[in-house]
């Protein structure tokens, strides 16, 4: 039985982050003051009950929030949660749940002394579907079946799940400070009732079998940010049947360092996963719901430098087994040779000529391996 959601559909069930990477403010000549503001990772459209998102500052001098609101738009519904500061920062937009039957619009402006950006905000009326555009997520590797494609907007991650499997080909999220915050753990174990029951696992296919952790993918300390966002990290889609010491060993040491990674002003964009596709590459199937359990695992990272605005990126490719060893250079891979081990079309939408050179080349000690 396929799946008959569409994307859009997809965006509506369990509310909205934001969409599509906003177009960019014109960059300034060299040595001139600087000001940019943009949506983290969006379009300027919101779902209806969603409940905010984060606009991206970067900054070389003081500035000011402002928010203006559209002829006809009840004001109050859309406030920064700060409104003065200095230098590159990622502000939280707070949205209330638009319950009319209208869509409604707030014009966010950050003013510095020399510069002015504006940003629109437009939230669809109930039970309406903001447009996505997929183009704009860098974090996405090339899609297969659309039909299959779980956005999971408050958490602000994708998942390409593979129903016949009832495990997720990949999971895909970009991570910066702002996503991390005080909001915690939230053990909000749930099954996406977008699948249809028989493409579900069970609990009981993580404690039939050795590889009995519910491993996240997207890591629940990667969303906590509030507990919203946390919480659809418990999904049962992003989860895979994994060995407890590797969960809580190499696996668990590698979310620590990504999230180390993004604790300054950088943007990573991730991918990971488990290889789910031949019996070749999975150790075993579980009990009752033959889900398999991945013989290798895979992570992705492109990183985006504040400072500069180039790129860099490094693949990790684990066996599914204890580790004794620690985390280091030897567990990295060009992320070319991951396309190669999983056959996923990584970081697509870069530029070319800077796809063909970050996914080529990498060095460990640029992040410290």
């Amino acid at each position: 039985m396929p799946l008959r959601y569409s994307i859009l559909i997809f965006a509506t069930v369990t509310g909205s982050f934001l969409f599509a990477q906003c177009e960019k403010s014109v960059v300034e000549p060299t040595g001139e003051p600087a000001l940019e503001a943009v949506l983290s990772g969006g379009s300027s459209y919101f779902a209806w009950d969603s409940n905010g998102g984060f606009l991206v500052i970067t900054a070389s001098e003081a500035w000011e929030i402002s928010v203006e609101y559209a002829e006809g738009s009840p004001e109050g519904w859309c406030s920064p949660g700060e409104i003065r500061g200095a230098g590159n920062k990622n502000i939280w937009i707070n949205l209330t749940k638009n319950t009319s039957e209208q869509a409604r619009e707030a014009t966010v402006m950050v003013q510095s002394e020399h510069h002015v950006r504006i940003v629109t905000i437009i939230q669809v009326a109930m039970g309406d579907v903001p447009p996505v555009d997929l183009s704009k997520h860098l974090e996405l590797p090339k899609v297969e079946d659309s039909a299959w494609l779980l956005e999971y907007a408050v958490g602000d991650f994708f998942i390409e799940y593979a129903p016949t499997k009832k495990h997720p080909k990949w999971v895909a999220w970009p991570l910066y400070h702002a996503h991390i915050g005080s909001a915690g753990r939230t053990n909000a174990w749930q099954f996406d009732l977008r699948i249809p029951e028989e493409y579900r696992p069970l609990r009981e296919d993580f404690t039939s079998t050795n590889y009995n952790n519910r491993g996240h993918l997207c890591p629940s300390a990667d969303r906590t940010q509030s507990t919203a966002m946390n919480a659809q990290t418990f999904m049962y889609s992003n989860m895979s049947p994994q060995m407890g010491n590797f969960n809580g060993g190499i696996w668990g040491t590698l979310e620590t360092k990504v999230r180390d990674w993004a604790r300054g002003q950088d943007t990573l964009y991730i991918c990971a996963g488990g290889t789910i596709r031949h019996d070749g590459e999975v150790i075993e199937y579980t009990t009752p719901s033959r889900m398999p359990v991945p013989m290798y695992y895979f992570k992705v990272i492109l990183r985006k430098k504040a400072a500069t605005g180039t790129y860099d990126a490094i693949g990790f490719w684990f066996e599914h087994r204890q580790y004794t060893e620690s985390l280091s250079s030897a567990h990295t891979k060009t992320i070319d040779q991951i396309e190669t081990l999983t056959g996923f079309d990584f970081f697509y939408q870069l530029q070319e000529d800077i796809q063909t050179q970050v996914e080529a080349e990498f060095n460990p000690s640029a992040w410290g391996l």
